[in-house]
């Protein structure tokens, strides 16, 4: 692949133009292009022979440069913000990495700029994916059988308590409690077992 930059003397009419045409290794410098300087340097001062390295320079710490280039200064090193921490150091090649702080992710996956505090499940839903600095917490779903057997033991728990209350209530006052009356001159069971 290569780069074409056409410099116009005059207008389309088009008799006196100058082509440039630099590899993806070089860049145009000045009516020349010059090999570019590798990752992690910059370039101090342009070739003078055409298709030939001037003199590179290692970028100075807190810059850097990714690739080979033919820039004449490194970019300034990022720096996280005070809801991020670092993960990886700036370095001649790479700009600093950072991530959310520990209870906050990035709200939006494309985007590592702002950090989001994380959701809390409700009491009683479990936690399908905890929270860490890429994705918020992932809660499940309420444990209906749960509370359905929580109001079935208590129902079974009142009819119990019930059914004492009757028994004591028979032995107390005989055939005057509710639970205890006779139907149509039968014996009832618990006559029959006091007997």
């Amino acid at each position: 692949m290569q780069l074409q930059l056409t410099s116009m003397t005059e207008p389309l009419s088009g008799q006196s133009k100058n082509f440039f045409s630099c590899d993806t290794d070089e860049h145009l410098s000045g009516s020349h292009c010059c090999k570019n300087c590798s990752a992690g340097e910059f370039v101090q001062e342009s070739c003078t022979t055409p298709h030939t390295l001037g003199q590179c320079e290692k970028c100075h710490p807190g810059t850097f440069t990714e690739a080979s280039n033919g820039l004449q200064f490194c970019i300034p090193c990022s720096s996280c913000g005070r809801d991020q921490e670092p993960v990886a150091n700036c370095s001649a090649t790479s700009d600093q990495k950072c991530r959310c702080r520990m209870g906050l992710f990035y709200s939006d996956a494309d985007s590592t700029e702002f950090c989001r505090r994380c959701t809390k499940c409700p009491q009683g839903v479990p936690v399908l994916q905890r929270c860490n600095s890429t994705a918020n917490t992932v809660c499940g779903q309420a444990d209906t059988n749960h509370r359905n057997r929580l109001y079935l033991l208590i129902s079974l728990s009142t009819l119990f308590v019930i059914a004492i209350v009757c028994c004591y209530l028979r032995k107390v006052r005989p055939c005057r409690s509710l639970c205890c009356t006779k139907f149509s001159g039968e014996v009832s069971p618990w006559e029959q077992v006091t007997a």
